[in-house]
């Protein structure tokens, strides 16, 4: 990677970050890194080509795209660049943002050309504390949260994903970003997840961020959980994995 400049260091409240002119994925960009640039946290491309700058961020937009929904939710705001893209995009969805450190939306501003919309409403909160405390209904919920690399413990439970059902309109989804790998002891976290989908949705499918990688590598994958009626294989670029086997043992509950 090489560093063009730092354009920005400091602690927000929950981390500290860095803001980073680079080269990522071979693509000029700038990244929001939290830690000693020890994981990419949000980022845009700056070489005016459409294709965001995270493979996964590209699959989520395209499975919006497909879906056209009228009220998202997204739990993990970043540098709040997929929102800014969705707000462009869609000028007629409304979106919720469940982003627990209140540094962050500053930061995007400053940074990532992102200008705080009246149809888009940010929530200072953890994400499975909103859930808990809301009533709303969307269409699409996307989560794109993570502690380092991992998705918190406390939105890859059962009860957790039972609750983003609750809180989809009928004939919703619920997508989320996934980092690990589908095979192998690195993908204990994908397995989790698929299992907390599983027990929810009648329908779980995996699509990866992009096909180069073993599947014995770490990488993003998109689980996304619906009712069944919908054929979402045309919306996303790369064809769904066949679930990987899931023990009752991976299943995990709230204390």
């Amino acid at each position: 990677m090489a560093i063009f400049a730092v354009l920005f260091e400091g602690g927000g409240e929950l981390g500290h970050y860095q803001v980073v002119d680079c080269i990522y994925g071979g693509r000029p960009a700038r990244v929001l890194y939290s830690g000693n640039r020890l994981a990419a946290q949000s980022g845009m491309a700056r070489d005016g080509k459409s294709e965001l700058l995270f493979d996964y961020n590209q699959r989520f937009l395209e499975l919006i795209r497909g879906l056209i929904p009228k009220r998202l939710l997204l739990i993990g705001g970043g540098a709040f660049t997929l929102p800014k893209v969705l707000m462009d995009e869609f000028p007629r969805m409304s979106i919720d943002v469940v982003e627990p450190d209140a540094k962050l939306p500053d930061i995007a501003q400053a940074y990532f050309d992102f200008k705080p919309n009246k149809r888009m409403h940010m929530y200072h909160d953890d994400g499975r504390n909103f859930l808990t405390n809301s009533a709303a209904a969307y269409d699409v919920i996307v989560i794109d949260a993570f502690e380092n690399t991992e998705v918190p413990l406390s939105l890859q439970t059962a009860e957790a994903v039972r609750s983003l059902r609750q809180h989809l309109r009928p004939g919703g989804v619920v997508a989320i970003n996934v980092i690990a790998a589908y095979s192998g002891e690195r993908s204990r976290v994908l397995r989790r997840v698929v299992a907390a989908f599983q027990d929810a949705f009648p329908e779980v499918r995996i699509f990866p961020a992009s096909p180069s990688l073993s599947l014995w590598t770490p990488q993003n994958f998109i689980c996304v959980g619906y009712d069944g009626q919908l054929d979402l294989e045309p919306y996303v670029r790369y064809a769904a994995q066949d679930l990987p086997a899931v023990e009752t043992d991976d299943l995990i509950r709230d204390a």
